[in-house]
């Protein structure tokens, strides 16, 4: 069962209930990946809705009952967070199983904890870009258990959605980084997309995905970026190994990811 993205926009609640419970949507999107890979059922859920933007798009068109209806077929929940509210200095290695499988809606941030209590996703708009303020205890603590799990390497606690593009300093964004990756061609992106901040608000959609190789590592071996621009449809993907350099094609796809941002306008 085929459907376009245009169509599957404008299907019922009851319909899209149906779709999924019928074996899903298998949807296109003009050749673009229609997922970013990861935890096998949240990618399922981007391949359904016709990837990360369609997802996006039900987040912000649906309430929240609507969003728990369609996303139960698939085992997976959704909660809206005050993050004022939040123990902001709770820093889990593993989330509790009731946050597991759960996408978390953080004051309009998007985090999807995976079904091993790691974070596994982040989606957010820009702009409005607005540096949020580092909880350092927790970013250094992620950075120690990526050194205590793999002790031949250097990791730090990075960032899904940078602090300099207003992304929350909780776990839920957080995850070991190899540090010069994090600190190279990682930060050389997010520093890029900062400069973003005179173009219309929600031009850009800034999707990330970071992939397990097991499940109980908390050491992510892949991490995938996607910035797509909500006027034009231009869009751009880079793949990195969580390793030196974001791995041999790492500053390749850094380079990608910069000069689309300026074509963009981020100057």
């Amino acid at each position: 069962m085929t459907r376009s993205l245009s169509l599957r926009r404008w299907l019922s609640l009851p319909a899209l209930l149906a779709l999924s419970a019928c074996g899903g949507v298998d949807a296109s999107l003009d050749g673009r990946p229609l997922d970013l890979g990861g935890e096998a059922i949240a990618a399922q859920v981007e391949r359904d809705f016709g990837g990360p933007d369609g997802v996006m798009d039900f987040f912000q068109s649906h309430s929240e009952e609507e969003i728990r209806q369609m996303l139960a077929p698939y085992g997976i929940g959704y909660r809206v967070h005050n993050v004022s509210a939040m123990l902001i200095s709770d820093c889990p290695k593993n989330f509790p199983s009731t946050d597991r499988s759960v996408w978390h809606n953080f004051d309009g941030e998007y985090y999807y904890i995976d079904a091993s209590g790691r974070p596994n996703k982040a989606y957010k708009y820009l702009p409005p870009i607005v540096a949020a303020a580092r909880i350092d205890s927790c970013q250094t603590s992620i950075g120690q258990w990526g050194d205590a799990e793999n002790p031949s390497n250097d990791y730090d606690g990075g960032h899904l959605i940078g602090s300099q593009l207003g992304g929350w300093g909780g776990r839920a964004n957080i995850v070991p980084q190899d540090a010069n990756f994090n600190r190279g061609n990682w930060v050389q992106l997010e520093n890029k997309m900062a400069l973003c901040g005179s173009l219309p608000s929600s031009r850009l959609r800034y999707y990330i995905t970071a992939a397990y190789p097991n499940s109980t590592t908390l050491i992510p071996n892949t991490m995938t970026m996607e910035i797509t621009n909500q006027s034009s449809g231009s869009s751009v993907l880079m793949n990195f190994q969580n390793v030196d350099y974001g791995g041999t094609n790492g500053t390749t796809e850094r380079t990608k990811g910069v000069n689309w941002l300026t074509s963009q306008g981020c100057n």
